[in-house]
């Protein structure tokens, strides 16, 4: 069932009339306490969006506390504590915040290489205001431009961090660009690219057409999608790597020179197989679930062969 929301605004309005403590009342003044304040803190952060998800900060505070909270009270010795603060924790903390950052980062780095914007940027024009973009709007940036197209697509390039000469060559108009101008710089080919226009010009018509003519499957969109794809898909390998083998790999580590030497090898054996249910012990002998394997393997090669799936 989903609620709709209330609004007093009219309430206060009527209530303030057109003094200057019309519309919704301040709780943020000088003489609000500490208390208070973190109290509205926390009930902005435990603020649900509309598809009914909670904040990632929240997200994890609430896995943190409830869940891993209740395993960790819950463990049956130390080394299942341990286990907790060194794997599950790090684990959330990865998968809530860290996968998206690492995305991000990422694209970001790909788009100062290769010159084609795969991430929406702030003012600030950083890797803070970064956005990891989404196959939809590099397809709204690269293609079916309408009116406009060349001075738009231009200054949307250089808004997002790309490289205007890269993409044009990515696009094979090299040589349209060239008969506007030869600069390097973004904000030179903007310059002459608005003279062009202003005055009219058969070099600035040409590239015009070009640019209006570019569809959902031209060069740059290509490469945009690959690339945001191979971005995903190595986020994903990564956090595979640190949550599937190396965390666990620590701990067995970890657990082994604790143990080794010390107990018996049935009691040895068996808290090196409650130490991560990823791999198994045979024999004394570590080895990686098969089944396992060849699953993980088989979804990795299914996002490389449909992209589009990993948005």
């Amino acid at each position: 069932m989903r609620v709709q929301p209330y609004s007093n605004s009219q309430y206060n309005a009527a209530r303030y009339g057109n003094s200057s403590q019309s519309g919704n009342p301040s709780f943020k003044g000088a003489n609000i306490s500490t208390a208070r304040r973190a109290f509205e803190w926390l009930g902005e952060q435990c603020n649900i969006s509309g598809n009914g998800s909670l904040t990632r900060g929240m997200f994890f505070a609430v896995a943190t506390l409830f869940m891993l909270g209740g395993r960790f009270f819950e463990s049956r010795d130390n080394d299942e504590k341990r286990e907790v603060v060194t794997r599950d924790i790090p684990a959330v903390a990865l998968s809530v915040a860290g996968a998206p950052l690492i995305n991000k980062a990422v694209a970001y780095q790909v788009t100062k290489k290769t010159g084609v914007p795969i991430v929406s940027l702030g003012k600030e024009k950083n890797l803070g205001s970064a956005r990891f973009s989404s196959q939809k709007q590099v397809i709204d940036w690269y293609s079916d431009l309408g009116e406009n197209a060349l001075v738009n697509f231009s200054e949307t390039v250089e808004k997002h961090g790309g490289n205007l000469r890269k993409v044009f060559k990515k696009l094979g108009f090299t040589d349209k660009l060239d008969a506007i101008t030869n600069v390097a710089d973004n904000k030179g080919i903007i310059d002459a690219i608005k003279d062009a226009q202003a005055n009219k010009t058969e070099a600035f018509n040409n590239l015009e057409a070009a640019m209006k003519s570019l569809g959902k499957d031209n060069p740059l969109v290509k490469f945009a999608k690959k690339s945001q794809a191979y971005v995903k898909l190595g986020g994903i390998a990564f956090t595979a790597f640190i949550l599937g083998y190396l965390l666990p790999r620590l701990n067995i580590i970890t657990t082994r020179k604790k143990y080794e030497g010390k107990v018996d090898q049935a009691t040895f054996e068996k808290k090196m197989m409650r130490t991560s249910p990823v791999f198994r012990v045979s024999s004394g002998v570590l080895s990686f679930h098969k089944a396992s394997a060849e699953k993980t393997f088989k979804n990795l090669l299914n996002m490389v062969e449909h992209p589009d799936s990993a948005n």
